[in-house]
């Protein structure tokens, strides 16, 4: 039964700490894990396209993320680089740590920019080694399975088409590899493979919590949404994300729109949203005191709504674990609120990096596990209309096994310790059951409030019986 109980003051101690930047070696590291697969696949090279919005996959291997043009990132299976880049990109481009070729490539600047050095695409791949005898594995934003489209899914690519022109006139074959990168189970970047991987997640969890925690503190009524995001304090860090402050009703049914002029008033939904490229944290709820001052037509929805959604949340962190399957942690979700009323369309958690969303395996009847190193969020939501109802209690975890844990403990004992602290307060407060797998990435991770104006209060389960309902 889920009940309300004292907050903790963890749930609203910010962690202080200097920004955790991956190193040269690190990118090195994730280089030659392409290259291996590369010859897997027997393919001699992979071309990665990245543009403004979807930049993790060349960010991941280059630290280059793609400001304002698109790019090609060329790696050959002896993981060799090189890179295609637009006026602006090539001076960007300093902030890549690894032995890599520039091209410049001008169709890739900005309408109206110099074409004056402009050179043909074709020309340029076959400079990085690309010929009529190359297999080239293709990496979009995605890829696609049998039945979802009508054509081969391996020779359907999402790139412009202009890019895919200068591609095939190399005359070299052609697969859609993007799988490879972010298919699941076995992407490449569907998991965290070294202790450092995990400070630098705990580390951006950290920065996004801490601005979501002042957020709550300063939660007042009449402040409007563009006041209140203004006392998040937050840094200048690259989102994964838009930020979010939302209060009232079509606010909250909006669901993904910035702060505006509405404000908040006690007894209504909102939320709160702040990301960083490597962890998110979100909360949605009722902005009250107490029980009473929830709005009239949603008094009933506290007992039936909120706390079977939080329910819903524990139920998760119950059943993740390394190896668990995603149609495990989807039923775990889905039989508490899988009813049309809690409005649960998009999948109960998803694997997360430096964008929001990079791919998920919790859906009906996925037999995929959860990989060792699994770096995802807790994203539960629920919604329903008339009255309108949202509950998010997001938050990132790793799931890692005993070997990755035991490198985080002699490499960064500290953030062991904070995390070890975050387990237990999640479990001997908030009453949750985690397996020795889950490590939570910040002090809000699974604290819910079910009055968002008063943070003494948060939901506890406090046995396996579940909510009853007397509301519509």
């Amino acid at each position: 039964m889920v009940k309300v109980t004292k907050a903790d003051p963890l749930f609203l101690s910010e962690v202080n700490m200097p920004v955790l930047e991956l190193a040269k070696e690190d990118y090195e590291a994730r280089i030659r894990r392409l290259a291996e697969r590369i010859k897997a696949r027997n393919l001699t090279h992979m071309v990665i396209y990245g543009d403004r919005e979807h930049f993790s996959n060349v960010e991941y291997f280059t630290h280059y993320d793609c400001r304002f043009e698109e790019t090609l990132l060329v790696v050959d299976a002896q993981g060799s680089c090189s890179i295609l880049l637009g006026n602006e990109g090539m001076g960007y481009s300093s902030v890549i740590l690894v032995e890599i070729r520039r091209y410049l490539y001008q169709n890739f600047s900005l309408q109206g920019q110099p074409r004056d050095r402009l050179r043909g695409l074709t020309e340029i791949l076959r400079e990085t080694g690309i010929d009529e005898n190359s297999r080239i594995g293709v990496a979009g934003i995605k890829y696609f399975e049998k039945g979802t489209i009508d054509s081969d899914p391996e020779q359907t690519y999402d790139l412009p088409e202009y890019i895919m022109d200068g591609i095939r006139k190399t005359k070299g074959a052609m697969v859609n590899a993007t799988a490879e990168l972010t298919g699941v189970p076995d992407g490449i970047r569907m998991r965290l493979y070294t202790a450092k991987e995990i400070a630098w997640a705990e580390s951006a969890g950290n920065r996004a919590a801490a601005v979501v925690q002042r957020l709550l503190k300063n939660l007042k009524e009449g402040i409007r949404e563009e006041e209140m995001a203004c006392l998040g304090g937050a840094g200048f860090d690259p989102q994964n994300t838009h930020p979010l402050v939302n209060f009232g009703a079509r606010s909250v049914a909006v669901g993904m729109g910035s702060p505006g002029l509405s404000k908040l008033k006690a007894g209504e939904v909102g939320g709160l949203c702040y990301s960083v490229r490597g962890n998110l944290t979100s909360r949605a709820g009722v902005m009250a005191y107490d029980e009473t001052g929830y709005q009239e037509a949603l008094k009933p929805y506290l007992e039936c709504f909120y706390k079977k959604y939080y329910e819903a949340v524990a139920a998760w962190y119950r059943t993740a674990r390394v190896g668990a399957t995603g149609g495990e942690l989807y039923d775990a979700v889905m039989d508490l609120i899988g009813e049309e009323s809690f409005g649960v369309t998009l999948n109960p958690g998803h694997f997360t990096g430096t964008e929001e969303w990079s791919n998920a395996i919790t859906a009906k009847g996925s037999a995929i596990p959860v990989p060792d190193g699994a770096f995802m969020q807790v994203d539960i939501i629920a919604h329903g209309d008339d009255p309108v109802r949202t509950g998010i209690c997001e938050d990132a975890v790793v799931i890692a096994g005993k070997e990755l844990q035991e490198e985080l403990q002699k490499a960064y004992p500290e953030v062991y310790e904070r995390i070890q602290k975050r387990r237990k307060v999640m479990q001997e407060v908030l009453g949750l059951t985690l397996h020795e797998d889950v490590l939570p990435m910040s002090n809000l991770n699974g604290a819910y409030y079910p009055f968002m104006l008063n943070t003494d209060l948060v939901f506890t389960i406090r046995d396996d019986k579940t909510c009853s309902c007397s509301g519509r």
